[in-house]
């Protein structure tokens, strides 16, 4: 017999989680219910905009539920369209902008309980960490 989990059943309304409506927007972290999991939707509806370059120390996995995006992930760089999934390593930088046409809407799963992240300077910008100036 499997061995029964540790965690209860938790139903999560979504306005308890998401923020922003249109576009959607919302973050849950998983300690607070004992799970190992962060979950991030993101969409955004212009071109170019997305997540600058940062990094986690854990490993992210990125759902494309709508639109394409086009990914930094290291030195790869790559067009991920509605329905791809993508493997970002713990520890190595990543960012995603919106390409078009229309909204780019993701669904994003860090892998650990809470949300971490750093992230990198712009051109011309100065981090206030020193393990990554």
């Amino acid at each position: 017999m499997p061995k029964e989990s540790r965690i209860e059943p938790v139903h999560i309304a979504k306005a308890q989680w998401m923020k922003k409506q249109d576009p959607p927007k919302g973050v849950l972290e998983g300690h607070p219910y004992g799970t190992n999991v962060v979950v991030i939707r993101y969409s955004v509806d212009e071109i170019g905009e997305g997540p600058n370059l940062h990094v986690h120390p854990y490993d992210e996995i990125f759902h494309i539920l709508e639109g394409s995006a086009e990914f930094t992930v290291g030195k790869n760089k790559f067009i991920a369209n509605a329905g791809d999934l993508v493997i970002g390593p713990a520890n190595i930088p990543h960012a995603y902008k919106n390409i078009g046409p229309g909204r780019l809407d993701s669904f994003d799963v860090h892998l650990n309980s809470e949300w971490i992240q750093y992230d990198l300077p712009r051109e011309g910008e100065n981090l206030s960490s020193k393990e990554f100036s």
